[in-house]
């Protein structure tokens, strides 16, 4: 049967009149006991005590207590009796003190948890943090499960819990180790004033390795009983660790001695003849003390040496270390939280880039390579080849596409060039001409609310009907006009992004357009870099930056891009609608097609080279299809 080293470390608050808090272990003597309640760990928390307790003398009568409840029955299955114990706690102090308790207890490889009050239990396993049990008030609740190397587990009163948010519990656990948690969780507590009903332990458990003999009073070694550590040992210990540090130093120090020996043996040698009668014994001295003065500066440059380079591998196996946590948690979050798992994975990366070219070894490129390989999996990043959907040459010689739209399932393109509109299916066919002539001289960008298509033009906003064939100039250009970089239609209303800092909104009425509307509220709006703005009942502002800014009902919204690998670069297109889940963006300097979610979440990526050719995109996710524009011909990328 596998055996575990049970490492822990505690955290408790200062006593006062009305509480008291601790964290105790038991490991018994008794084969009997150890076979069937094994070893026994329990943070207890007083509170609100009566008049006339007195908090510490409490608390340990409810140890006792919670002794001969636990290890006086063996009748019982460990778990029941464990449930059993905590439930006659609460009983017998239901009229004294407010009680809490998170126990476990350790039996052949399975673990036991029981919770009386509202504190909480989680698990660290494989970087995946998660709660076995949260207590509830005077009840217990109880949980049991097999046991893992590596295990970390942080059981902690519901005043301690309420001191710490999640990420600086996550922050301490990414230790790994429980006496880092506990240096990195004891100052929180500390800091309090109130703190005598705070009470934690961290513990984890580690596969027991069989030449381990030693183990500090932190150590418990499990399925086997305790022993004293004898002065033997600890002085063993300490010479062990003292040789180990001194072993580069002293090789290096036998090397030389080595090749002064054999200098000086040589020299020996020679003064044995007839002319080491002449050498006086005052020379002989000074040699020998010259040659121990040279020793002990050698010794003194080595020793600093020796001391920079493990200063310089400390610092480089802190990279590694930190690294490797972050990769770890990372993988272990890919199905959980994929935007959290990205994040620890880039900074992991990040931390590796850190190390200089000369100090990488053959660990770090391996760490690297992993690290790639989850990336490219919870990054969700295609290499994508489009296939061509459409070319425009087909409807007419020389065809060439500066602005797209889509209005149901057809795609309305302008070609400035020969001042002509043409209509596409979204599945590439029923392609035709639908206007052109000198009136759409000075066209910049068209959008459709089919049966009605709009071309922004020199001279304001020219309307095509489809039904009727008419075309007309349904908005003059007005002179509080800036530079109008996109035109959109939504609801029947037409907005124009304009770069002095507006958009400007015409309603739709029947027969035509109402005067313009300012539409942007409460503020001087920046749009100086905007290029491109998408409507799904919110206005989405696409800046050169790489900003979006989102605007609901003419008031800007919160938005932030989170989980991108690398910040987009002179970004051209942006697209959504409302039937639309994700916002879709054209990021021509890294040649891609970047998906984000509505909340700022990054989705996935479509990596194409000719991406960076493009100039416009629409996206249906119900068709599982992503159309660029890009020249006289529209390219189809699958979502995946």
């Amino acid at each position: 049967m596998k055996k575990f080293l049970l490492k822990t470390a505690k955290i408790v608050g200062t006593t006062t009149d009305q509480a008291w808090s601790q964290v105790h272990t038991f490991s018994p003597t008794e084969d009997e006991k150890l076979l069937k309640r094994g070893h026994f760990l329990a943070v207890i928390s007083l509170s609100d005590l009566a008049k006339g307790i007195e908090p510490a003398a409490a608390g340990k009568e409810m140890i006792s207590r919670l002794h001969e409840e636990y290890y006086g029955h063996l009748e019982e299955k460990a778990i029941h009796q464990l449930a059993k114990a905590l439930e006659q706690i609460l009983a017998e102090t239901k009229e004294e003190a407010k009680v809490e308790i998170e126990a476990v207890a350790l039996v052949e490889g399975v673990i036991y948890f029981a919770i009386a009050g509202k504190g909480k239990i989680l698990i660290q396993r494989k970087g995946r943090l998660a709660t076995i049990l949260s207590g509830k008030e005077k009840k217990v609740e109880v949980a049991s499960g097999r046991v893992e190397s590596g295990d970390l587990f942080l059981l902690g009163s519901q005043k301690f819990f309420s001191l710490l948010d999640e990420e600086v519990i996550k922050t301490a656990l990414s230790a790994n180790s429980t006496n880092e948690a506990a240096e990195l969780l004891m100052p929180v507590v500390h800091k309090q004033e109130e703190n005598g009903a705070t009470a934690a332990s961290v513990l984890k458990l580690e596969a027991k390795i069989e030449e381990k003999e030693a183990l500090d009073s932190e150590e418990v070694l499990l399925e086997k009983k305790p022993e004293v550590v004898s002065k033997r040992l600890v002085k063993e210990m300490v010479l062990g660790k003292i040789s180990q540090i001194l072993k580069p130093i002293t090789k290096m120090g036998q090397m030389f001695f080595l090749k002064v020996g054999k200098k000086l043996k040589r020299r020996a040698i020679y003064l044995s003849g007839e002319e080491s009668k002449k050498q006086k014994p005052k020379r002989t001295l000074i040699t020998v003390a010259l040659i121990l003065a040279v020793l002990l500066l050698v010794s003194a440059v080595l020793g600093i040496r020796q001391k920079n380079r493990q200063q310089d591998g400390s610092g480089l196996g802190m990279i590694l270390k930190q690294a490797t946590i972050k990769k770890e948690e990372g993988e272990a979050l890919i199905d959980l939280n994929p935007i959290r798992a990205r994040q620890l994975l880039i900074e992991a990366r990040e931390l590796i880039e850190e190390i200089d070219a000369e100090n990488m070894t053959q660990a770090i490129f391996d760490l690297q390579a992993e690290l790639e390989q989850s990336l490219s999996s919870v990054m969700r990043e295609h290499e994508v080849e489009p296939r061509s959907l459409f070319d425009l040459v087909i409807i007419k010689d020389d065809a060439w596409g500066n602005d797209l739209a889509v209005s149901g399932e057809e795609m309305i393109v302008f070609d400035q060039s020969k001042k002509t509109i043409y209509k596409v299916g979204i599945d590439g066919k029923n392609s035709s001409i639908l206007t052109g002539g000198e009136d759409l001289s000075g066209g910049q960008q068209v959008a459709a609310f089919l049966p009605k298509i709009y071309l922004l033009t020199d001279r304001g906003i020219l309307q095509f009907d489809r039904e009727t064939k008419r075309q007309s100039l349904v908005i003059e250009t007005d002179e509080n006009w800036g530079e109008i970089v996109d035109l959109r239609a939504f609801g029947g209303n037409l907005y124009l992004l304009d770069k002095q800092g507006e958009i400007w909104k015409y309603p739709g009425l029947e027969g035509g357009f109402g005067s313009y509307r300012r539409w942007v509220k409460n503020e001087e709006a920046d749009f100086s870099n905007a290029v491109a703005m998408s409507i799904d009942g919110s206005v989405w502002v696409l800046k050169n930056d790489g900003r979006i800014w989102k605007y609901t009902q003419g008031v800007k919204d919160t938005f932030v891009i989170a989980g991108l690998d690398k910040p987009l670069d002179n970004p051209a297109a942006i697209f959504t609608d409302d039937d639309q889940e994700n916002l879709y963006l054209l990021d021509k300097g890294n040649s891609r097609v970047v998906v984000i979610n509505k909340s700022g979440e990054y989705h996935s990526q479509y990596l194409w080279q000719g991406a960076s050719e493009a100039t416009a995109l629409i996206a249906s996710e119900e068709e599982k299809k992503i159309l660029l524009l890009s020249g006289n011909k529209i390219y189809e990328i699958e979502i995946k």
